[in-house]
């Protein structure tokens, strides 16, 4: 019994060491903890306006979060496997592994991985911007089965009864004309994305599944943008206005299309600039 209790007695000892440390580091020798170590038990929590319920950022799903983040502040990463580090300065944007409590979980190349608080990068800015969508799989209502009519038989037809028939010739029975050949359906002309009109290109997009982000259905306005130049290239634009169910209630977000050679070459969200898939 005695050696339970000092084996509880170490174990607990040890969890509140692991707990304390970074004030205990401070007060035993002066260090002030990082803030990737004040961050390791804390949670950032989101709330847009006084309407919009509170967003616990840890608690969103991957699918819910932003592929990349832009760093606000210079970090360290490491591989595990080869020991290598490297600093991933300012302004650098990286690809987003996971959350975890209140820092991020950052790799700016395969196999490197690092921590960064969530406040020191530009993530609450991507989810406030464009709100993380309510996660509900669609359930199909199943389909109505009519039942067959029910038939009714014909009543039976006397025949009349004829006295004394007197016999003549069969008439003749005029064969009935050829019917006209039917002329060829002209095949209706496949849907086109229009000579340059940005909606109809658009629409053709939608309808063609390019994006999964929302259907055409759920579009209330199509518009023609100015043009714009990216990367020296020169881009028809457009704007599409949907509505779609987010964890602030149903809201109408904004998905801008970067047109060229009568096709949608990127969707992207208008604010952040970050393309949809």
């Amino acid at each position: 019994m005695k050696l339970f209790f000092n084996l509880f007695g170490m174990a607990l000892a040890g969890a509140l060491g692991y707990l304390m440390e970074p004030n205990l580091r401070f007060q035993l020798t002066g260090q002030q903890p990082s803030a990737v170590e004040r961050a390791e038990h804390g949670r950032v929590i989101l709330k847009t306006d006084d309407d919009a319920p509170q967003i616990d950022v840890a608690a969103l799903s991957a699918s819910q979060l932003p592929s990349s983040v832009q760093v606000k502040s210079a970090v360290k990463v490491a591989n595990a496997a080869s020991g290598n580090t490297m600093t991933v300065d300012s302004g650098n944007r990286v690809n987003l592994v996971r959350i975890d409590y209140a820092n991020a979980v950052i790799s700016p190349a395969e196999g490197f991985e690092g921590r960064i608080p969530i406040t020191e990068t530009d993530l609450l800015d991507q989810l406030a911007a464009n709100p993380p969508a309510q996660t509900a799989s669609a359930v199909e209502p199943p389909a109505v089965v009519e039942p067959p009519p029910v038939m009714t038989p014909p009543e039976p037809v006397t025949p009349p009864v004829v006295e004394n028939p007197t016999p003549t010739s069969a008439p003749e029975i005029a064969p009935d004309p050829a019917p006209e050949p039917t002329p060829p359906a002209t095949p209706a002309p496949a849907p086109t994305a229009g000579g340059g009109d940005p909606v109809a290109v658009m629409q053709a997009s939608i309808k063609a599944g390019q994006i999964k982000e929302f259907t055409f259905d759920q579009v209330q306005e199509w518009k023609a943008g100015e043009d714009e130049t990216v990367d020296g290239e020169s881009f028809q634009t457009g704007l599409a206005s949907y509505k779609a169910g987010t964890i602030f209630g149903v809201k109408t977000i904004q998905a801008k299309a970067l047109i060229k050679d009568g096709k949608v070459q990127r969707w992207s969200w208008p604010k952040s600039g970050m393309e949809i898939k």
